[in-house]
């Protein structure tokens, strides 16, 4: 399970930077007022970013805990 929370946690990185990247290429090529939309992309995919970090992360701290219950 964690090696699929990391893998989840790097898609969403990389799934960010590419819809950045993607943005700034419509904006550039076709001017803000129509690009502007394009910018929740990378903003939700970081989000998701964030949220998988931040549960994985509490998970990891969950299971330390949880062992160190068990040897006591």
């Amino acid at each position: 399970m964690e090696k699929f929370a990391r893998f989840m946690e790097k898609f969403w990185l990389v799934l960010a930077v590419l819809t950045a990247v993607w943005t700034i290429y419509v904006i550039a090529s076709q001017g803000w007022i129509t690009g502007r939309v394009w910018t929740w992309f990378p903003l939700v995919c970081l989000g998701m970013w964030w949220y998988r970090r931040f549960t994985r992360r509490r998970m990891e701290a969950w299971a330390r805990r949880q062992e160190g219950q068990d040897r006591s």
